[in-house]
């Protein structure tokens, strides 16, 4: 036989072999996102946040005023003799009242001792009708009411000094227009100090002193003093 018949045999028989199948390359890793690669560290000249602007803190609160200058006062009230007595910063005063004949009505004399309680001197403030102020609430005959307030002129400064009595002095109705009482009215007199302290720096109104009531009926009126209420 001959050979390249003898192969062509061998050929059919046998099959030549399939060469080996190729190992599966791995595949490619996927590329990281652009956002996702972390960012380069600060730099080491950045400067750091500004602080927050001065006028974004708070205020300082304002210190409380001194209980001496606007606190309430230590007033005193004391019956003696079945007279009212009134003591405040330092000083003593006896108020008295009476009704005086004014044309065909009547009105109210007041008048009030004050004597220094201590060893200092004491400053009111003195203006043209007196230290003393007054406000009037009046009640007619009918029930009509009418309300009269007090006004200050001028700035004079009386004194209360140890070891003597100053003398306060104020009529009602002392004002052009004001009318007297009459049978059937009464009044009620709110009194007050313009101003009272150690010097005329320290001193300040006390607007709530004592009161004064009167009713007029038939013969000479009494006016009563009282506390405020």
């Amino acid at each position: 036989m001959k050979k390249s018949a003898l192969w062509m045999l061998l050929a059919a028989g046998c099959g030549t072999p399939a060469p080996p199948a190729e190992a599966p390359s791995a595949p490619p890793s996927a590329a990281p996102p652009a956002s996702a690669e972390p960012a380069p560290p600060p730099s080491a000249s950045a400067e750091p946040a500004p602080p927050p602007s001065a006028s974004a803190e708070p205020a300082p609160e304002k210190p409380p005023e001194a209980a001496g200058e606007s606190g309430p006062r230590d007033v005193r009230y004391v019956m003696t003799g079945g007279k009212l007595e009134i003591v405040v910063e330092g000083v003593r005063f006896k108020p008295s009242a009476k009704a005086v004949k004014l044309g065909g009505g009547w009105g109210i004399s007041l008048d009030v001792d004050a004597e220094a309680q201590d060893d200092k001197m004491h400053s009111l403030l003195k203006p043209k009708g007196g230290a003393l102020s007054l406000a009037a609430k009046i009640t007619r005959k009918g029930g009509k009411v009418e309300e009269l307030g007090d006004s200050r002129e001028g700035t004079d400064e009386d004194f209360v000094t140890p070891g003597t009595i100053a003398k306060l002095e104020r009529k009602w109705p002392d004002h052009k227009g004001d009318k007297p009482l009459v049978a059937g009215d009464k009044v009620a007199l709110q009194v007050g100090l313009w101003g009272i302290g150690t010097d005329a720096k320290s001193r300040r109104p006390l607007k709530k002193f004592f009161v004064v009531t009167m009713t007029v009926g038939k013969g000479e009126p009494r006016p009563l003093i009282a506390p405020p209420e």
